[in-house]
């Protein structure tokens, strides 16, 4: 049948050569496809998706012959679920240079037209070059070798800005890479069955603790003390990861930490939202026994004033609210301050330094202990010790403020015949107990007598891992506590002031331009290529 009349030489089925090929350095074809999205379709530089492809047995390895950018251009099969690009039925084929691809040329014997099929998955254990062929030789039509390719592999030609593609987390391992071979890409079929950078980050993250703060009015403080205390914990977890990558292989390559102090300032800038907190309840509690202490002072009154106190009150209370404002200015820096000197992350990165240079590593050991509820409340009492004094000028504000309104009463009051009460000496003293101040209560919303009192939230924390969480009984924090600190702790260390700019030793002398001394005798002063200008006269 083959010699009769209904054979057609030119039919495609008589002459199907299969092929099997490697995709070369991206280089010689990335030029043909953009890296990101475009207006016209008129300025795609190449003509579709298409590949060089340097065949097996038909191209020379090590490009002595036939160099990667006369290779012939290879169309891509598409299979019947990706669609041909009507109708938005369309796929992006996934090839990377160092694919090794099969297919068949469209041309038959011809070997001109080649189409891609599919692609062949390399094995984990195949070590991938980190190099291409046009940079390395190894392997050519004389010499064996291993041909596999690194799809991040550096080209002879680097690419530019956004096009620069480097390995995702996702594709980064956790193993060490053989001395003398560079990277740690999982690049193979079963690549997302090993563990990556990736993993061990969301793993992280599963287990980083998250605040809860209880709404409760009389646990608020307890709950912001127990939310500072969480806020440590991730901070000496990240130092702890960050040190550990120091010599460890697998926390280096999924660290997220790259300066200690930064991740502190994070972190203290966290923690202030939580003293806030403490410091509202503070004054909320000045604020309650200034106006319980003033009930005097309005009894004593002439009924006739009374209105006008209650506008002194409403002064009072916004100035209460302005200083106690004005004390969370800089309160990032001085916890900032409180929390390097109590890690000194300088100290323990040097330690880590010293122990790998001596060759005695710590991989695995904790660098930091646990943090204890002690630990947040001292930090809190030094953060309040450091305020002392801002908080004494608040109350000292106050009272002057106070004062010089009922020395002008008294005077006014002091010719009304039978009135002989001294009001100023009715003015409460608003220095209280700083444990009452932090377990002061304000209102408690109970209508009817009868109400059963709400239960209060149990979960202070939660991961993403296990849900929510308690603290145990034993480390619940204690107001007490933070007030004994702020008598025996040393004051938070002040945040250091940046130093203004100055000129280096270096630098010459500066001396007058001769044109100044125009100005100086009143001429006009001629500036370089800007003409003459007149001298300033003043306003």
């Amino acid at each position: 049948m083959e010699g009769g009349t209904l054979f057609n030489p030119g039919f495609l089925g008589s002459s199907f050569p299969w092929w099997v090929g490697q995709i070369p350095d991206d280089s010689t074809w990335r030029d043909n496809i953009h890296s990101g999205k475009y207006d016209d379709k008129n300025s795609i530089p190449g003509w579709g998706r298409r590949y060089k492809v340097r065949i097996i047995g038909l191209h020379d390895q090590g490009e002595d012959t036939i160099p990667s950018d006369q290779l012939p251009w290879a169309q891509v099969m598409y299979p019947v679920t990706a669609g041909g690009g009507q109708a938005g039925a369309k796929q992006t084929p996934q090839i990377r240079q160092g694919n090794m691809v099969f297919g068949f040329f469209l041309d038959g014997q011809e070997r001109q037209v080649p189409v891609i099929m599919g692609i062949l998955g390399n094995n984990s254990q195949t070590t991938l070059s980190q190099k291409n062929s046009t940079v390395d030789n190894s392997v050519t039509d004389t010499q064996p070798g291993s041909i596999a390719k690194s799809g991040y592999s550096d080209g002879t030609k680097e690419k530019e800005g956004s096009a620069r593609e480097t390995p995702p987390d996702s594709d980064l391992g956790v193993t060490q890479p053989p001395p003398g071979q560079s990277g740690a890409t999982n690049e193979n079929a079963d690549g997302v069955h090993q563990t990556t950078a990736a993993d061990t980050k969301r793993q992280a993250k599963c287990e980083e603790k998250v605040v809860l703060l209880k709404p409760d009015p009389d646990q608020l403080v307890q709950s912001a003390l127990k939310g500072i205390q969480t806020a440590i914990d991730n901070l000496v977890k990240k130092i702890d990861s960050y040190l550990q990558a120091l010599q460890s292989y697998i926390d280096a390559v999924s660290n997220v930490v790259d300066e200690i102090q930064r991740i502190i300032n994070d972190i203290a800038c966290e923690i202030a939202k939580y003293m806030k907190i403490i410091f509202d309840k503070i004054m909320e509690y000045v604020m309650k026994e200034l106006n319980k202490g003033l009930n005097a002072v309005v009894a004593a009154l002439p009924s006739s004033q009374r209105y006008q106190f209650a506008d002194m009150k409403q002064v009072l209370t916004e100035l209460i609210l302005c200083l106690y404002n004005k004390m969370m200015e800089g309160l990032c820096e001085k916890i900032e301050g409180a929390l390097t000197d109590a890690i000194n992350p300088e100290q323990l990165e040097q330690d880590v330094l010293d122990a790998i240079e001596n060759n005695d590593p710590i991989v695995g050991c904790p660098t930091n202990p646990i943090v204890p509820m002690c630990y947040a409340e001292s930090i809190t009492a030094q953060v309040i010790a450091s305020s002392q004094g801002e908080i004494d000028s608040a109350n000292n504000n106050l009272i002057d403020n106070l004062n010089a309104y009922l020395e002008d009463m008294n005077e006014m009051l002091a010719g009304i015949e039978g009135y002989i009460s001294d009001i100023q000496n009715l003015i409460p003293d608003i220095s209280g107990s700083l444990t009452s101040a932090l377990s002061f209560t304000n209102i408690k919303l109970n209508v009817f007598g009868c109400e059963l009192t709400p239960n209060v939230a149990v979960s202070d924390i939660y991961t993403f891992c296990s849900g929510g969480d308690s603290t145990p009984p034993a480390a619940t924090p204690s107001e007490k506590s933070v007030a004994d600190g702020v008598e025996t702790q040393p004051a938070a260390p002040a945040p250091p002031s940046e130093p203004y700019v100055e000129p280096t030793k270096a630098e010459p002398t500066l001396e007058h331009n001769p044109e100044d001394k125009r100005v100086e005798a009143g001429l006009p002063y001629v500036g370089r290529n800007v003409g003459p200008i007149a001298p300033f006269s003043g306003i």
